[in-house]
């Protein structure tokens, strides 16, 4: 796995290059658990997401091992940068009301597309959050993001290469 940059700040982000490796994200290993969608040019959430965030949180629950992980989209309007920065809030605003449902920020991970990942039919379709679960180490949560044409991967607290590989256990509190 080839890194081009790691940048340290209030949380971890690890930019990889367009070469990163895909990881295979297999039934066995995760599963998607919900998608909340958003309004054009909004990182509000709508309606329907504490229902699905309720789920999410009782998953959370009864699966301490998993991690949980936000897959933040936006439609192709607007600029690069400024779809990156939309996703990333969009983001944020899910796990800051998973953080206030009971989730521990140490098993989010935001896994940040912008206008870059995978497009739907309709552009109302890829304003959108899709959560899923994993127990594969969070190496292979960052090779599929970036393989999937993803631009940033952020999570809580900083790991060592070992941890992140999951090739060292990461301690609990």
């Amino acid at each position: 796995m080839k890194y081009r940059s790691i940048l340290f700040g209030v949380s971890l982000t690890a930019l990889l290059g367009a070469g990163a490796a895909g990881a295979d994200r297999g039934q066995s290993r995760s599963s998607i658990l919900g998608e909340l969608k958003f309004r054009f040019d909004s990182a509000a959430l709508r309606a329907e997401a504490p229902a699905v965030l309720d789920e999410v949180t009782a998953f959370a629950s009864a699966n301490p091992d998993a991690k949980i992980v936000l897959d933040a989209h936006t439609d192709p309007i607007g600029t690069a940068a400024y779809n990156v920065k939309l996703a990333i809030r969009r983001a944020e605003a899910v796990r800051a009301t998973l953080r206030h449902k009971g989730v521990d920020d140490d098993r989010i991970v935001l896994a940040i597309y912008g206008e870059d990942g995978r497009h739907r039919a309709r552009y109302a379709d890829d304003r959108r959050v899709t959560i899923w679960s994993t127990r594969e180490p969070l190496a292979a949560v960052i090779d599929h993001t970036f393989a999937g044409r993803g631009t940033a991967v952020t999570w809580q607290r900083p790991l060592t290469v070992a941890q992140i590989e999951g090739s060292m256990p990461v301690a609990a509190r």
